[in-house]
This record gives C-alpha cells, structure tokens and sequence, in this order.
C-alpha cells in the first residue's frame, strides 16, 4: 500500500500530464470550414505609416485568422465580437474604411470580445480609449468615432445568441464538470461560429445609432497621452 500511496504522491508532484505539441503546421488553428464561410468578417483598415507619420497611402485587411493569431485560440467569442464589430464599422464607415486612429470603444472584460475591441479598433486600455464596463455583455460594444463623437452600440441580437454556450460555460466554470464537457463546448461554441458566418452579419445584430450611454472611467489610472497619431494630417513637405 505504502508502494502505491509513494506512486501516487509522485504522480501529483509532476503535475498534470499533456499531449506534446507536434509541430508548426500550417493553419491547424483555422478551419477550413471558416475559410471558406460566405460571410466570415474582414475588415479593411487605415492607420499611420510610421510613429509620429501621416495617414498611410494603403490599407490593411484584418480577417478572423489574424484575430486567431492575437488572441491564442479560436474560439465562438472571437466570431461573435467580430460579427457585431461589423455592422459597428458598417454605420460609422459606409465607404469600408475603418480609420483605426480615431476611435474609442467599451466592451466587457471578456477575453475574447475585449481583444477583439482592441484589434479592430486600435483602442488602448493604457490610453483611455478601450473602456472596459461591466454591465456590457459578451458580445456588447459601444464604438465611438471620436472626432466627431458618432457613435453606436451594437450587441448579438437575443434570437441568435444559443443558451446551450451560456450553459456550458457556467457549468465548467462552476468547476463541477467531466472532461466531456469541454469537448461539448468547444462544439456548441464553433456551431454558434458557423451559424454567425453564414449569414450577413445584420442579421445577426441589434443596432442603436448614438445611443444613450455613459461611458465608465478609465479601468488603468493615467498613464500618459498617445502621441503616435497626432501627426497623421500634416501636409507633405515641400
């Protein structure tokens, strides 16, 4: 008995154990279902060429793979912020550009929808313009132009928001769970994904021009002004 409880001990100490990783293939995070999806989200996006420079002359395309990249893993809520960051941009940029020096946003502190916030928008946490309000939900963002203060609040609309992914989550973060139930989340979530990107994504989200809202004090105390875009209008030298 002695021998086994030892065994036991041992086992503990090495912590658990995990399938080691196989390589660096190409796309293993990004489904080739996601790839090919009728209405997954791109975003084309304008920044600044350089630190203290002007408007750049081209543009970026985001898509939901660069997303990947940034936030770790793919994942429903990752779908879902973009989904709803979509028809955000869609009223503030009729013309498809999102001009990513001009502009703050609030989210929840969700991992998934606050890094989406952040990665579209350009918004900084450090600098004030990320918001972070816990009354928001997951998939609920308020987006401001700030140059002239339009705004809209967009949020996945309650018939295409599936419970099932609520109650799965609640259910393993209650840490009473089985190992399948996390396999059954990662399906219900990437059902969701499916369901959100085959289909344009108004359908999919509520929509409220210049909404009555109070934007929360900063979550980071002061520390320091962005600079890098102040720039971005000067004429060309002569």
């Amino acid at each position: 008995m002695k021998t086994i409880a030892f065994a036991a001990l041992a086992l503990l100490a090495a912590g658990p154990t995990y399938a080691a990783p196989t390589g660096d293939s190409a796309d293993w995070y990004y489904p080739q279902w996601l790839a090919e999806a009728p209405h997954a989200p791109a975003f084309k996006v304008r920044d600044t060429v350089n630190k203290y420079g002007r408007y750049a002359a081209e543009t970026n395309t985001i898509t939901i793979k660069d997303l990947i990249k940034f936030h770790g893993h793919f994942c429903g809520g990752l779908v879902e912020g973009a989904t709803a960051l979509k028809v955000a941009f869609d009223r503030l940029y009729p013309d498809g550009i999102v001009d990513r020096t001009d502009l703050a946003i609030a989210s929840s502190n969700s991992a998934c929808g606050g890094d989406v916030a952040a990665y579209l928008t350009g918004a900084r946490a450090r600098f004030g313009s990320h918001r972070i309000d816990p009354a928001l939900k997951e998939s609920d963002f308020v987006v401001r132009r700030i140059s002239d203060g339009k705004s809209v609040r967009v949020v996945i609309n309650a018939a295409t928001y599936p419970h099932e992914v609520r109650t799965q989550m609640r259910k393993i973060e209650s840490g009473k769970f089985e190992p399948a139930d996390i396999d059954r989340f990662q399906d219900v979530q990437w059902a969701y994904a499916r369901k959100l990107v085959a289909r344009p994504a108004i359908e999919s989200v509520d929509v409220t021009d210049d909404p009555v809202y109070v934007w929360p004090d900063s979550a980071c105390k002061p520390l320091g002004q962005r600079r890098d875009n102040d720039y971005k209008s000067v004429p060309e030298a002569k």
